[in-house]
């Protein structure tokens, strides 16, 4: 990411952080906490996360930790997120666990299962190549499967601030890297999720 799209980035969130505070969905910019776990709900589904090593990918706050524990998924959990004041609020909130401010392509280890909600909603520089390049590297350290949502082209607006897309093109670029691709639409109208599963 080009650093004048990481400021911006970083600007973004600083300043709903500083509106809505540590326990509100949009603080990470989603509209709503029914919409953020509606997300959560589908991002789980992938598969039964319950022992399994999950990476968080755009951790925010450690919401999804907070759905797991919520629903009884005891999971081995890591959180990444290239916004500092996330990572130090996630970590007061939960100091047992493990967050990292890190760029997921910094990333070496390898985890279960990845997940990704809402990291691939910001407007940066070729936007296209460079998500596409994200989903490549979440898929190569999962050792079973990732899951992600985008923002649906169909019904959400793709401007300076926002990068939204077909979902049939990106199933079409997951489908060069992943044998078992799997598309989830309908739970909501401006979002879709993708499910790739190694064989």
């Amino acid at each position: 990411m080009l650093q004048n799209d990481t400021n911006r980035l970083l600007s973004y969130y600083k300043e709903a952080l500083a509106e809505y505070g540590d326990h509100d969905a949009r603080s990470v910019h989603w509209s709503s906490k029914e919409g953020q776990r509606t997300r959560f709900m589908i991002l789980s589904q992938i598969a039964d996360l319950h022992n399994q090593s999950v990476l968080d990918v755009g951790s925010g706050l450690g919401d999804f930790y907070a759905f797991l524990v919520s629903h009884g998924i005891a999971a081995d959990y890591t959180g990444i997120d290239i916004v500092p004041d996330f990572i130090s609020r996630a970590k007061a909130q939960f100091p047992a666990l493990k967050f990292e401010c890190k760029d997921i392509f910094k990333v070496e280890e390898r985890y279960d299962y990845v997940i990704a909600s809402g990291a691939m909603s910001f407007k940066v520089a070729d936007n296209r190549n460079y998500y596409f390049s994200m989903i490549e590297k979440m898929y190569g350290i999962a050792k079973k499967g990732l899951a992600f949502n985008m923002l649906n082209r169909e019904a959400h607006i793709d401007d300076e601030t926002y990068a939204a897309y077909d979902p049939n093109e990106v199933a079409d670029f997951c489908k060069t890297i992943c044998t078992n691709v799997q598309i989830v639409i309908g739970y909501l109208p401006q979002d879709f999720t993708v499910y790739l599963y190694r064989e």
